[in-house]
């Protein structure tokens, strides 16, 4: 099995994200969301709301009727050098550090500081979900003759009856972790196209845990590092190591 906590010099990674679901019994208001932002002025800048669609469909005199309705439910910021993006919403929070990707530490230092504002202004009664996504952008040097499983652990499989060239997929597997209740999902993905450099393969790994948490225990930084500790090993155990060469 490959090490779960191995590091490489240049990482794929395209975009890191914490994200956290929380509870309250009372609602939160917009106000409380953009005093969190204000805030964050010295070193984030305000970029957007963020909005819920809901789209109504339905039949009025034999014909079809569609209403789409959109309602604020929370305000993007981004930091002053763009490689954090944070999305403070009613029913949650998330941090984005975006490429270049520098290290877990540094994201998830700059999550806790961010996270401290979110809750001093929202009060949340728990947490009920925490996650941490790791979206890979695996540009893979393949040669006329080269198969996917070459750089793919389990790549795409075609009935051998039918032509073996393919140019694009899509798979999707959502697995438990029956000892530690940990879940993820793990999306392979190739755009349809025609490549004239290497093939632009994503590996998005999303791990996340559903229970509650009290707000302000430790116990949830501490269930944080046992995700990113199954996201490494997903991202591992889905490359060979022809692809992990690549990135070292």
């Amino acid at each position: 099995m490959a090490n779960s906590r191995a590091s490489l010099k240049n990482p794929p990674i395209t975009e890191a994200v914490i994200d956290f679901r929380i509870d309250k019994d009372e609602p939160i208001e917009l106000a409380q969301l953009r005093e969190v932002a204000k805030q964050l002025e010295s070193h984030y800048e305000t970029i957007g709301t963020i909005y819920e669609a809901k789209a109504n469909l339905g039949l009025a005199e034999a014909k079809m009727t569609a209403r789409v309705d959109s309602k604020e439910v929370g305000i993007r910021a981004h930091s002053n050098d763009k490689l954090f993006v944070a999305q403070l919403q009613l029913n949650g929070f998330s941090l984005s550090r975006l490429a270049p990707y520098e290290s877990w530490e540094n994201l998830v230092e700059e999550a806790r500081h961010v996270w401290g504002l979110y809750v001093s202004q929202v009060n949340p009664n728990a947490i009920v979900r925490i996650a941490t996504r790791f979206i890979n952008n695996l540009q893979l040097p393949m040669k006329p003759g080269d198969e996917f499983e070459k750089f793919l652990r389990k790549p795409p499989d075609v009935p051998e009856s039918l032509p073996q060239s393919v140019f694009g997929f899509l798979s999707r597997v959502m697995l438990e972790d029956p000892r530690t209740g940990i879940k993820a999902t793990i999306t392979q993905a190739l755009e349809p196209g025609t490549y004239a450099g290497p093939i632009p393969v994503i590996l998005d790994v999303d791990v996340y845990d559903q229970r509650n948490f009290a707000v302000e225990d430790e116990v949830l930084f501490s269930r944080l590092e046992e995700l990113r500790d199954f996201k490494n090993l997903a991202f591992y155990e889905s490359l060979t190591g022809t692809t992990i060469e690549l990135y070292q």
